[in-house]
């Protein structure tokens, strides 16, 4: 099962042993050992295996990002097909939560349908993006939410 790990309390400068780095992050030793199979480097000619946190940290990054899905500016991810899909008759609902982020900056989501699996698919943007959204697609609605 694929997991994220906080990189960031890794030390860049400090190397650790399979065991500790099993207990920081909460995995059994094979999980550890496994990663070394993946490509882990281990500081060689030591024994037991030390990691340099410079190491670990570039390849849990590594792992996470290929991960990530980028979007392109008409798409939205779907969660059931795990791939970034223009919604059904390139239509969606934009919903304003009411919400701001940032400066001030309302938020709001686009809501169509994905066109292969018909599952209710969501992204989260902002007015600032608005041109561009409706720009790429074409709106069915807007719903403004009062909180």
């Amino acid at each position: 099962m694929s997991k994220r790990y906080n990189t960031r309390i890794i030390k860049l400068n400090y190397s650790y042993l399979l065991s500790e780095i099993s207990g920081v992050y909460g995995v059994h030793i094979r999980t550890v050992r496994l990663w070394v199979k993946e490509g882990l480097e281990i500081v060689e000619g030591l024994f037991p295996y030390l990691v340099n946190g410079k190491d670990l940290k570039a390849f849990l990054d590594k792992r996470q990002n290929k991960m990530k899905t980028k979007l392109n500016d008409n798409e939205i991810y779907c969660v059931k097909c795990k791939k970034g899909i223009i919604p059904l008759n390139n239509s969606v609902e934009i919903v304003y939560s009411g919400k701001t982020i940032g400066n001030g900056i309302k938020d709001f989501m686009l809501k169509g349908i994905c066109p292969i699996c018909l599952t209710n698919i969501n992204r989260l943007s902002n007015e600032n993006k608005l041109d561009t959204v409706k720009a790429n697609f074409i709106i069915i609605r807007e719903i403004k939410k009062c909180s």
